[in-house]
């Protein structure tokens, strides 16, 4: 069995974020995940 799990890295490759877990769009959660992922994403560049 398997868990879907997603590890975020920064330039540096220290981890700064696990996900796990499904929170596609046939979820009731993917909104907030998108948001949250893409303030994340948007921060990470800009360090």
């Amino acid at each position: 069995m398997a868990f879907p799990t997603m590890l975020v890295l920064d330039k540096q490759n220290r981890v700064r974020r696990v996900h796990t877990g499904f929170d596609g769009p046939a979820t009731s959660r993917f909104e907030d995940f998108k948001k949250d992922f893409e303030a994340l994403m948007k921060r990470l560049a800009e360090e």
